[in-house]
């Protein structure tokens, strides 16, 4: 096995280093300027860690952010296999297209992280974690992640944040947008199309996608539809209204299991935003209406006469309201505050006999300083939750800046955090699957330090961070025999603790590269055990080329190695994998039309790979297809 995995690394290795090479004598054949670096969007404005616009380098967290235009350049068909490149966030798939995918965050479990799209939260009850493969990608301007414990400022967010920000509406009578239609192994196909443009005083933006296939096992096809769509309305000329509606549904089957069994899983999400902005030279207020209905089913087949053999119909509404302004103090001091209202119910045709729901308000606050080279963030919220009671969550955050020419600095911050458990988890009662409720969970909290650096040295960047959450009444699944049945319970103390580490380097302004690394230690503190099986990788790797020849052609090389904490005998994850993306672009190819062609190699190495037995990575295949802009 040591062998194998030292063949398939050089292999690897090889490959990397001959595209590198390649690439580079190809760049600095064309281009030998050696202007100033341009991170790769690591420090752009960024508006969810302290919820209002401020400089990604007056953060005290350690922020990512991928535009539009770096998405766009991803072998990737939605949220979930975007998250997958980045750096520091690991993606367990579960299986093929589609499917459940579970994230985490500095080793935190993915009820720790909280997904929302333009504020909205996609975390249910049900299971405390949301499913980022629901959320399409053609609709998104920029995606921001936020590592590490964020509940100063969006409550029960333990391992971090990720909110997707929408492209906002057009500001021409004559609509801009994009045509993609892609075709690819297993019968998969994509169709979508996006467009965006103003009547009158009214701009409009509309998004619309299709995928089929049949899927990357037997018996195992998925459709898919997603559309969103936005309208903003001037009042005044300080007041605007922006309504914004999306939905995602999908039939996704699994594959025939050894009981000749087939599980299937549809899903539907409606989700929207009624906002109102009132605008002022030094400050902003908005007020905000948020809601998000998923309806979740799982059905068995029998794979020999395809009957329904059971069912299941669960169901997750939120619904919140929230107040939220900032205001300029002085010339480089920001003070925020703000208030969230929630609600959120759910229901179960199996699993629960009444519906059941939880209500949370909560108001917050925070202050960026300015005194000298340092940048001090204080924030508090307080959260009142009928179901697991008050959670007080303060933090502070330092920046000092080593140099008012570049982007170097080191950061640190404390904070107390939390993440409330499920309500499915103290109330799901179901003898037939051997499982108990527990009215006596309380909520996980923690202790949570961080702190960082980034050195900004012309063509090379690198970026480092640690992280350590000390964390009390955490939660696991017990097997209790008086009950004969498992049940969630509150096991002790457990300790999250790690580092990552990120280096950029900018060959040429046609090409540049990455590599990174991350470490995680999650432990019981009770009998220093390692906790296995919760979706975290303990080591990860990642390394990636970026180059965008002067003729519009363009290679985007992404790889990952990662050690899940799955157990030894069931991963076959110590393979390294990498995903490739060839594109070609004509500008005006017809008036004012632009064309792109794409192919995409997934899997390039050709590994077998899983994380669990079950649910293999398939192999290595293709998809190609176009894009018409106008």
């Amino acid at each position: 096995m040591l062998k194998k995995l030292c063949l398939n690394l050089s292999i690897s290795s090889s490959v990397f280093l001959f595209l590198l090479g390649f690439f580079s004598s190809m760049a600095l054949a064309a281009n030998s300027t050696t202007d100033s670096y341009s991170a790769i969007e690591l420090r752009p404005i960024v508006i969810s860690a302290v919820r209002s616009a401020v400089y990604g380098g007056r953060l005290a967290e350690n922020v990512v952010i991928y535009s539009k235009s770096r998405i766009k350049a991803m072998p990737a068909r939605d949220l979930g296999e975007v998250l997958g490149y980045m750096p520091g966030v690991d993606m367990s798939v579960g299986g093929g297209f589609g499917q459940a995918t579970s994230l985490s965050i500095h080793g935190s479990n993915s009820r720790d992280v909280l997904v929302m799209v333009d504020d909205i939260p996609f975390n249910t009850q049900l299971s405390g974690q949301a499913s980022p493969t629901r959320i399409p990608i053609d609709n998104i301007e920029r995606v921001e992640v936020i590592k590490g414990a964020s509940s100063s400022a969006w409550g029960s967010s333990m391992g971090g944040i990720i909110n997707v920000i929408t492209k906002d509406t057009g500001d021409s009578v004559i609509p801009t947008g994009n045509v993609t239609n892609s075709f690819g192994a297993f019968a998969t196909r994509k169709h979508s199309m996006d467009m965006a443009g103003k009547a009158g005083d009214v701009g409009y933006y509309f998004m619309d996608s299709f995928m089929d296939s049949d899927g990357t096992r037997f018996q195992s096809p998925v459709r898919e539809q997603k559309s969103f769509a936005k309208m903003s309305v001037p009042l005044t000329d300080i007041a605007k209204v922006t309504g914004s509606f999306g939905y995602s549904g999908a039939r996704v089957r699994q594959r025939v299991f050894s009981t000749n069994r087939i599980n299937e899983s549809p899903y539907i999400a409606r989700y929207g935003k009624l906002k109102l902005d009132l605008d002022q030279p030094d400050g902003n207020v908005n007020l905000a209406y948020k809601y998000n209905g998923q309806e979740m089913s799982t059905d068995t087949y029998n794979a020999l006469t395809n009957s329904r053999v059971s069912t299941s119909a669960n169901r997750n509404e939120y619904q919140g309201l929230g107040i939220n302004g900032h205001t300029r103090v002085r010339e480089d001091d920001t003070f925020v505050m703000g208030a969230d209202l929630d609600w959120q119910t759910i229901k179960s045709s199996n699993y629960l006999k009444t519906a059941k729901s939880v209500k949370t308000q909560a108001p917050y606050a925070n202050y960026t300083l300015k005194l000298g080279s340092w940048d001090l963030i204080p924030g508090l919220r307080f959260d009142n939750n009928e179901t697991f009671g008050n959670q007080l969550s303060p933090s502070v955050g330092g920046i000092y800046h080593f140099s008012p020419e570049n982007d170097t600095q080191w950061r640190l911050k404390a904070s107390r955090a939390f993440t409330a458990p499920p309500l499915m988890w103290i109330y799901n009662d179901d003898p037939t699957l051997w499982v108990a409720p527990n009215l006596d969970l309380k909520a996980e909290r923690a202790f949570v330090y961080e702190t960082g650096a980034t050195a900004d040295l012309g063509r090379w960047r690198m970026d480092v961070n640690f992280y350590r959450s000390d964390v009390t009444d955490g939660l696991s699944t017990v097997f209790v025999s008086g009950l004969s049945a498992y049940q969630k319970q509150n096991i002790g103390k457990l300790r999250r603790e790690g580092v990552e580490a990120q280096v950029d380097y900018r060959v040429s302004s046609e090409l540049k590269a990455y590599v990174s690394g991350g470490y995680s230690h999650p432990v019981n503190r009770a009998t220093r055990d390692v906790v296995r099986g919760n979706g975290v990788a303990l080591q990860s790797f990642g390394t990636g080329i970026s180059y965008m020849a002067p003729l519009g052609v363009g290679v985007d090389l992404y790889g990952h190695y990662d050690r899940w904490d799955s157990p030894a005998l069931e991963a076959n994850d110590r393979k390294p994998m990498f995903d490739l993306k060839f594109n070609r672009a004509w500008k005006s190819v017809y008036k004012k039309l632009d064309l792109n062609v794409f192919l995409n190699i997934y899997n390039l190495t050709n590994s077998k790979y899983w994380t669990a037995p079950s649910l293999p990575l398939p192999e290595r295949y293709l998809e190609g297809g176009a894009t018409v802009s106008f």
